[in-house]
């Protein structure tokens, strides 16, 4: 479970977000009601394995989340805190061949697979409503993870089953950026695309699977 290197610099400069939000926050803060907003999320994100030999070694997980929205300065455009937790569990069997070394063969991998994950994130947001019926988002700042995989791994051969699990904690940042469709003063929907990075990875059948990269959110959303 050690710490992955930063892979771009996208993370970095999301993170100055939150602290640009911060400030500003302490600075423009005024007493004018602004409603909260609460997202109820459901997406999908696509875990990668890193060994090249495996053939479709990647996992498609849905997501399904919560997140509030508290504006704290401005009206068309605004500066707030924003926070919310997502989580995923899974239960599959899966089944994939990879090559076998240097042998120019393959090897059958068969496991039952149950998956939880689940991350709490925290940050600062911007927004811009240019009309009265749309509106703009972007929010970072950091995040906690936790996961737990358990594997059984199925010889074909021979019918042998061979128990693993694994768990983890992590911190790490986050980014996303959104758009809403304003049905009615109190009703949104919208879209949301979130990218992360973290130090969270499981040990797989074979190679390793990082839990981290680009979630697609749908989004409905309550203002009150």
């Amino acid at each position: 479970m050690g710490k992955l290197p930063m892979k771009t610099t996208v993370f970095s400069s999301l993170a100055l977000l939150f602290i640009f939000v911060a400030g500003a926050v302490r600075i423009y803060a005024e007493e004018v009601e602004r409603p909260m907003i609460l997202q109820f999320m459901i997406g999908e994100m696509v875990i990668s394995n890193d060994d090249p030999r495996v053939s479709d070694g990647d996992y498609n997980v849905i997501l399904f989340g919560v997140a509030a929205q508290k504006p704290l300065y401005g009206k068309i455009s605004q500066i707030g805190i924003e926070t919310g937790g997502l989580f995923n569990w899974k239960s599959e069997t899966r089944a994939f061949a990879a090559s076998n070394g240097g042998g120019g063969g393959t090897i059958a991998i068969s496991a039952d697979i149950n998956q939880f994950i689940f991350d709490y994130f925290f940050g600062g947001y911007v927004s811009l409503q240019p009309f009265k019926w749309f509106r703009l988002y972007a929010g970072a700042g950091p995040l906690l993870i936790y996961g737990s995989r358990e594997t059984d791994e199925k010889d074909p051969a021979t019918s042998q089953v061979e128990s693993k699990s694994d768990s983890g904690f992590s911190a790490g940042v986050y980014g996303r950026a959104g758009i809403d469709i304003i049905i009615a003063e109190k009703f949104i929907i919208g879209a949301d695309i979130r990218g992360t990075q973290t130090g969270l990875s499981f040990d797989d059948t074979v190679g390793n699977v990082d839990v981290e990269g680009w979630q697609y959110f749908g989004v409905i959303s309550f203002r009150f």
